[in-house]
């Protein structure tokens, strides 16, 4: 199934063909003022990559478009019509090999240009392949129709190749890292900096124009440093604003001893046109060539690109990458609560927060001057204040051993020491719980055992059976310690083991649960059922000889509790001592260390001769 294509997608071909037509007539522009250039700069095809790496390859029909609309016009006269359509499949093949190439070796490429290693691969594979593609077909044709002689097919190659080059290293960053201009910042700082880089870059130009003396030229070296300062704290947007200022003015301005390396290169050249003079004159051969005016148009080609692509957007992306790693770097440190700090026998301790320098006097000690590296615990006076652990290493040293340079990072300890607190008290109260369950255990125990005795005399196949059913119930005890809390229905299976036990010592007992699916899910520490079983089977009243009826019910009380209730016949009595509710007391204890004060048990007797043993729980 197709894709239909959107209104923006639409909208983005328009305005790539209106984009395409606008800067070449604005090339055509710099020609007519530069005329010993066939293609001197030609910004049309740096933004028809942006166009595709913004807008996907649909854009290539905007390209097209707006590329045979100016050359109808270009070409109309002495070349055929057709080559109208025909050149700007040359452009189209420079842009689609751009686009590959930048998919290719840089798969997760950010258009804002976030890191130097994408802008490298950018500089070193996007122009130049491309551009050189398509100087070098489309100069096959020309030279194929006769526009241009063979003796300059090189030349025109090579001028056509850096013209496109050009372009592309000068308009897509700028389209690329300014496509968002209307929602830019500009009252922020940084917008204030970008502001005053563009009034420093147009005074230096004013400078350097024939409108003033030739000593104004001077103050123009006094605004290399200014003009550096400002791309490197304006980052890539200033870098290339810097860099379509500079390329304009290259172009458009013809300064008299502005390009000394242009004006070396002409010197020779004229030194071989007046040998080629008298060559010609010599040897009286009206065939030969005058030689090329190659030197210059590369000469000056090359300048630009190595003086305004190679250095400026490298700078600019590179101030870009320091200040996002400092913001990360701060902010690590703000939220670990640290710092960084120095140390100088002129200038001693500086720490770079505030906030935690105010913790600490100038003259703290931070180090060890006899050891290179090494942490340091650092209490401040005030106890109010948090504690702070600081790591360092010395940088420089006397001969004498004495440090000269120190740098380090003072970290909050405050947490440190707080979890290890947390952490001591935890193991602190694993091992009461430890105690209680050693406490419980042989009391279930005890209780089994002598249960036994009784039987071994009075049933021995009886007591053989209780021994069993007994190693089974002292298993799953013993494995249900081994954790913190366990769900409601393995405790519900370890007091069935435990009712069989009871049925076999001749104290039947009838449980009813009154228990939906859902609670079986309920944590509770392990053996307080069983020992609440237990409780009751003790001191509830029995109906003669029947069995004991005891029933286990759960309810919510509200939303962040749970009751557990243990109801049997009896009457809630109040012994002389403690010794008939010590299993109640270790329930209670075991309560608290595992959910602190939101658990408790609680005893009450009913109007209708019930005793409810309530086990509330956190939800």
């Amino acid at each position: 199934m197709k894709k239909s294509w959107s209104k923006e997608q639409v909208a983005g071909v328009f305005l790539t063909a209106v984009t395409q037509i606008i800067l070449g007539y604005f090339t055509l522009f710099i020609q007519a003022i530069y005329p010993v250039w066939s293609s001197p700069f030609w910004p049309a095809s740096g933004a028809a990559l942006a166009a595709v790496l913004l807008g996907g390859p649909r854009m290539f029909f905007g390209i097209y478009l707006g590329l045979s609309v100016l050359g109808l016009k270009f070409f109309w006269g002495p070349y055929p019509l057709w080559m109208a359509f025909v050149v700007p499949l040359g452009n189209l093949g420079e842009t689609g090999l751009a686009y590959f190439l930048f998919r290719y070796f840089v798969p997760k490429f950010d258009p804002s240009f976030g890191n130097l290693r994408q802008l490298a691969f950018f500089i070193l594979l996007c122009p130049w392949i491309p551009a050189l593609t398509s100087a070098v077909s489309i100069q096959l044709l020309l030279q194929y129709l006769g526009t241009i002689p063979p003796d300059r097919f090189f030349s025109e190659v090579a001028v056509y190749c850096l013209g496109n080059a050009t372009g592309i290293l000068l308009v897509t960053p700028l389209i690329l890292v300014w496509r968002d201009l209307p929602r830019f910042p500009w009252k922020t700082p940084h917008g204030g900096k970008i502001v005053g880089l563009w009034c420093v870059l147009l005074t230096g130009l004013w400078f350097y124009s024939d409108l003033t003396p030739a000593w104004c030229r001077l103050l123009t070296v006094g605004l290399i440093p200014l003009v550096a300062w400002g791309i490197w704290a304006t980052g890539i947007r200033g870098a290339t604003i810097a860099c379509l200022l500079g390329s304009v003015s290259y172009f458009a301005l013809d300064v008299p001893g502005a390009r000394p390396l242009s004006q070396l290169l002409e010197i020779r050249q004229q030194t071989a046109e007046k040998d080629f003079a008298v060559a010609k004159q010599i040897q009286r051969e009206p065939g030969m060539t005058p030689p090329s005016r190659l030197a210059r148009e590369i000469s000056d080609q090359i300048g630009l690109l190595a003086i305004i692509c190679v250095t400026i957007l490298p700078l600019g992306v590179a101030s870009d990458e320091l200040r996002q790693k400092a913001s990360r770097d701060r902010m690590a440190m703000t939220a670990l609560s640290s710092s960084f700090w120095s140390w100088t026998p002129e200038t001693g301790n500086e720490i770079e927060d505030p906030r935690i320098a105010k913790f600490l006097l100038p003259w703290a000690k931070l180090f060890h001057a006899g050891q290179k590296s090494g942490s340091l615990k650092i209490r401040p006076t005030d106890p109010s204040s948090p504690t702070f652990l600081s790591h360092w290493t010395v940088q420089e040293t006397a001969p004498d051993g004495q440090p000269l340079r120190v740098i380090g990072l003072l970290q909050d300890f405050s947490l440190e020491e707080e979890r290890d607190a947390a952490l001591a008290q935890a193991r602190l109260a694993e091992l009461e719980i430890q105690t209680l369950r050693s406490h419980l255990n042989p009391h279930l125990l005890f209780n089994c055992l002598t249960g036994l005795r009784g039987l071994i005399t009075a049933d021995p196949v009886k007591a053989r059976e209780f021994s069993g059913n007994l190693a089974r119930f002292l298993r799953a005890v013993v494995d249900s310690e081994k954790r913190k809390t366990i769900p409601l229905r393995e405790e519900l299976a370890i007091c069935g083991d435990f009712l069989r036990l009871e049925e076999l010592r001749g104290r039947p007992l009838n449980l009813q649960t009154r228990l939906e699916t859902k609670d079986g899910d309920i944590l509770i520490p392990p053996l307080t059922l069983v020992t609440l079983l237990e409780n009751a089977a003790k001191h509830g009243h029995r109906n003669g000889r029947g069995p004991l009826q005891i029933e286990i019910s759960a309810d919510r009380p509200d939303s962040g509790h749970i009751a557990l209730r243990v109801c049997q016949p009896g009457n809630l009595q109040t012994p002389d001592d403690g010794a008939n509710h010590a299993g109640l007391d270790l329930i209670r204890r075991q309560i608290g260390m595992v959910f602190g004060g939101q658990g408790r048990l609680n005893l009450k007797e009913e109007p209708s001769g019930n005793v409810v043993a309530e086990l509330i729980l956190p939800a």
